[in-house]
């Protein structure tokens, strides 16, 4: 149109006010963010803001400009702490690679049922923190045996591994982690079924310090492991054998006399622990678990015949 009405001249003037304002609200939120990543990274941004977002929120403010990439990589690379329990289910391999592959100070790594998470992705993580002190793969299914090889040989400090549900586990490795990890202090191998009592021996009267221990659900664990925590765990102070059905009140007992620091026992599920030896273990006030299919009663063999001729008749 070559002419304008009255209204239309008002409108465009209207529309040109609302597009000047609107690019000085970015300029001035441009300005603000500038001013905002010029406060110390280290002392205050990384410790008093970045450490209370989430993994979404990170993510989200890395990609609203290069500095600010810079600035939420340069975060990641200073972690101690890495727990992705509460995101384990949309969190990615890529992104773990992101937040992991600048590494160098993480002590405790927390991956418990990322099922996503591969053995190449742990080995140079575990490489560039020999430092780290708490690591669970629980449930972790991808990955294999090189991945304890490798943090038994590079993580000597290490205090706690769980490896709850990782049916790859196998007896070498649990020896090399018992010879090399001396100041291991809480050990979970539930359902890891390769490992045998010679494996677990092993580790034990290596690994002086445990406190806490979990082996249930393991065919191969008997009474002899029992006897090597009663003769070389003094400190122990909890203990899960629930599932072992190969150990009896005779290992169950010895573990009792012996390790005075014992405050919970778990052992349903064994089918041969009793009363005989639980008795025993609550009178020392030691919290014992509900076991299943446990006997409590032994019938006198008179009336086990009267049941049988009751029966027939």
């Amino acid at each position: 149109m070559l002419f304008q009405t009255g209204n239309e001249k008002r409108d465009q003037l209207v529309n040109n006010n609302n597009n000047d304002k609107n690019m000085s609200d970015v300029n001035e939120m441009d300005d603000n963010f500038d001013h905002f990543l010029q406060i110390p990274w280290n002392d205050i941004i990384f410790p008093y803001i970045l450490r209370y977002l989430s993994w979404r929120d990170l993510f989200r403010l890395r990609s609203v400009s290069s500095a600010a990439q810079q600035m939420v990589s340069e975060y990641f690379s200073s972690l101690s702490v890495i727990d992705l329990t509460p995101v384990r289910r949309r969190f990615t391999s890529h992104c773990f690679d992101i937040i992991s592959r600048d590494c160098h100070s993480i002590r405790i790594l927390n991956l418990s049922d990322c099922k996503w998470i591969s053995s190449p992705q742990l080995y140079g993580v575990i490489a560039n923190n020999a430092q780290l002190v708490v690591v669970d793969i629980s449930g972790c299914y991808e990955l294999n045996n090189d991945i304890l090889h490798m943090l038994a040989t590079t993580c000597k400090s290490l205090k706690t591994l769980k490896l709850k549900d990782c049916h790859w586990v196998n007896g070498n490795a649990i020896r090399d982690i018992g010879l090399n990890c001396t100041f291991l202090e809480d050990l979970n191998l539930s359902s890891c079924w390769e490992v045998s009592d010679e494996s677990a021996i092993d580790l034990i009267t290596h690994c002086p310090n445990l406190r806490q221990l979990s082996l249930s659900k393991i065919y191969g664990i008997t009474d002899r492991t029992l006897f090597t925590l009663a003769s070389n765990a003094p400190n122990l102070e909890y203990l899960d054998v629930s599932g072992c059905w190969r150990i009896t009140d005779y290992g169950i007992r010895k573990v009792g006399e012996y390790c005075n620091a014992l405050s919970h026992l778990h052992v349903g599920d064994c089918r041969d622990v009793t009363d005989d030896s639980l008795s025993y273990l609550k009178g020392k006030g030691i919290y014992i678990d509900s076991p299943r299919n446990h006997r409590t009663i032994h019938l006198n063999p008179y009336l086990n015949q009267l049941a049988k001729i009751r029966l027939q008749v």
